[in-house]
């Protein structure tokens, strides 16, 4: 029934508004076409039809013509944006929606808000001219030198989340920002132009006790306005519930966002979130308060409703408050409810992310499924902090390709507003592995759940990787097939020899083959390069499990070489460190990649009795050498 229940919501929504597709007839070349914008343009419709001209150039060859409305029509024309060509009715699209549509030999692209006609220019060249922005340096834009103006085109996009937000490197760069329909304002700026960005005033999270009421300027003082926890009063959270707090926080998010409001931006939003620990207040008033509402969340939601309700009398109606449901405030409250100027973004983290969320045999995602429905029925404004990344160790394959689109899926028909897929936003020290992969595929799944994933997983895949791209494809393929069991869960701080259960010798050949020959496949030295980075994520699972050229059943050498060559090769690849936190650095002591596991491999584990054994270690790893140079291979 749940199968059916979304096969009839994917056809229905995408037959509505998210990138329907129907065989276009064809009209003019677009060679012959003018585009027009009004001479009066707002800079985000000029910006939008220089876009459109530039890319159709790129597709076409040919030299495109831009005017103004006040000229008279001659021919056919893409009409950009507001134009006295003809108006029309938006009222009921949300910022970043839009229409194409054909009448006679003119298209006409508008949209809604500030960022609807540039999201409009893309998705026509998405959809009528196959372009692609597949990461921050593959950009995919098909020579079509017959490409002629569609005819029948009459289509409508309504945005699915009002915030998207994902954070490697291609979600810093605006063009790719732009073209996907990011809009999150925390790692990339977008210009006004561009259409702007949903953003945060200040801190993006954990900003309770390092931006309002911090630590490091009252807790020295002025203890009592802190979490009271196991008996003492503790810095890393705030007393919610002592009427000081209220007011010095309450006080700093006015000046805030005093200095900080653009009354012409849709809506921006102010962090009041706890503090990355466990150290919740235990007094008497926050504990009555916790009590009466079953969660910690019950004096979160209280103490934020209270700021919210400040920043809306004071005349701030595009301000959103918000706070998290994270972790020990999850749970929603039984009695206090979310003011309309709260958003209450919550957090996945204790998930499994190699099963669906909605999937009741997984005893971690129900309890998220039950907090998500109980969010639900109190709050009209959800966030969702979701999690696609192994923090543990980020260089390993993280086998979750066969649930992102429906988890998506799933925040969509449970009422999400908006979306952050926090993944490898420390990528450019530890780029190793699918995040450019990843942040595409979510890009989409974020402007649209119902889109064919599979298609635009082809395109990426032969985009980025070349001729090979099947084999690559098939690998992920095993790997997503190998990600859980009934028993096994993939979480985000996984141990790389507790993923991918069940391979097989057979599986460890097959995978070892494909990339083999997605090598020898590759016509171009970018496509090379982009086989050779993910592939270090195979590698590095193998070396973690001991399997293939890192197995202990063979002379010392050949293993020890093949650690040797993972960690230089990792290291000419740019990385330099294998997770999250400054002390998963990599270590520059050979010892320990040569005869450790590779989650040992860095400066955690780089204790002071390593470095005297190195130089001695490295004097039997050059014996070594020698000795299978010398007897084993016969080759050398």
């Amino acid at each position: 029934m749940k199968k059916l229940i979304s096969l009839i919501l994917c056809i229905s929504l995408c037959c509505g508004f998210a990138f329907a597709s129907a065989a276009q007839e064809e009209g003019t070349s677009v060679k012959d076409v003018t585009i027009i914008i009004g001479a009066d343009a707002c800079e985000t419709d000029a910006y939008a039809a220089q876009k459109l001209e530039y890319y159709l150039e790129k597709v076409t060859g040919a030299d495109i013509a831009v005017a103004t409305d006040d000229t008279a029509k001659s021919g056919a024309e893409i009409v950009v944006g507001a134009t006295a060509r003809k108006q029309f009715d938006l009222s009921g699209y949300d910022n970043g929606g839009y229409i194409i549509k054909s009448e006679g030999d003119t298209v006409y692209i508008c949209g809604a808000g500030t960022r609807g006609t540039v999201y409009g220019v893309y998705g026509f060249l998405e959809k009528y001219c196959n372009c692609r922005w597949y990461r921050y340096d593959v950009i995919s834009t098909p020579e079509n030198a017959d490409l002629a103006l569609p005819t029948d085109a009459d289509y409508s996009y309504k945005p699915f989340f009002e915030y998207t937000q994902t954070d490697t490197n291609s979600s810093r760069d605006t063009e790719f920002s732009v073209a996907n329909g990011h809009n999150g304002g925390v790692y990339v700026t977008l210009s006004a132009e561009q259409g702007g960005n949903v953003s945060y005033i200040g801190s993006f999270a954990h900003t309770l006790t390092t931006q309002y009421c911090k630590s490091s300027q009252y807790f020295e003082t002025n203890p009592e306005y802190f979490a009271l926890h196991d008996g003492k009063r503790t810095p890393n959270q705030l007393c919610l519930t002592n009427p000081k707090t209220l007011e010095i926080v309450t006080a700093e998010a006015l000046a805030v966002v005093a200095a900080n409001h653009d009354p012409s931006a849709s809506v921006q939003i102010l962090s009041l979130t706890q503090h990355d620990n466990q150290d919740y207040c235990e007094c008497e008033n926050c504990k009555a308060l916790d009590n009466e509402n079953g969660s910690h969340s019950g004096t979160m939601i209280t103490f934020v409703n209270a700021v919210a309700k400040a920043i809306e009398d004071a005349g701030y109606t595009n301000i959103a408050v918000d706070t998290f449901a994270y972790q020990y405030t999850r749970q929603a409250p039984t009695k206090v409810v979310p003011r309309d100027n709260v958003i209450v973004r919550l957090c996945s983290i204790e998930c499994c992310f190699g099963h669906t969320l909605d999937d009741a045999s997984c005893q971690e995602n129900a309890a998220f499924m039950a907090d998500l429905k109980a969010w639900g029925e109190i709050c009209n404004r959800i966030y969702i902090w979701d999690y696609v990344n192994n923090y543990r160790e980020s260089v390993c394959i993280f086998p979750n390709f066969g649930v992102m689109q429906r988890n998506v899926q799933i925040f969509y028909e449970n009422n999400a507003k908006g979306v952050y897929e926090e993944g490898n936003y420390y990528v450019a020290e530890c780029d190793g592995e699918f995040d450019d992969l990843r942040t595409y595929l979510l890009q989409k799944l974020m402007q649209n759940p119902y889109v064919d994933i599979e298609k635009e997983l082809d395109g990426y895949l032969e985009a980025v990787y070349g001729a090979g791209w099947k084999n690559i494809k098939e690998f992920l393929e095993i790997m997503t097939d190998h990600a859980v069991t009934d028993k096994k869960h993939l979480s985000i701080y996984q141990h790389s020899n507790e993923t991918l259960y069940g391979m097989t010798k057979a599986d460890i050949a097959r995978c070892d083959e494909l990339w083999q020959a997605a090598m020898d496949e590759a016509t171009t030295s970018a496509h090379f390069r982009n086989i050779l980075q993910s592939r270090l994520s195979w590698r590095y699972w193998k070396c973690a499990n001991k399997k293939g050229e890192f197995s202990r059943l063979q002379f010392p050498y050949v293993w020890m070489k093949a650690q040797d060559d993972l960690y230089n090769d990792m290291k000419a690849f740019g990385i330099v460190r294998l997770g999250e936190g400054n002390n998963r650095a990599l270590s520059d002591c050979d010892i320990l990649h040569l005869i450790r596991e590779p989650f040992k491999w860095t400066e955690l584990y780089d204790e002071p009795y390593w470095e005297a054994l190195n130089p001695y270690m490295l004097k039997l790893y050059d014996l070594l050498g020698k000795i299978y140079n010398a007897f084993f291979n016969k080759a050398v």
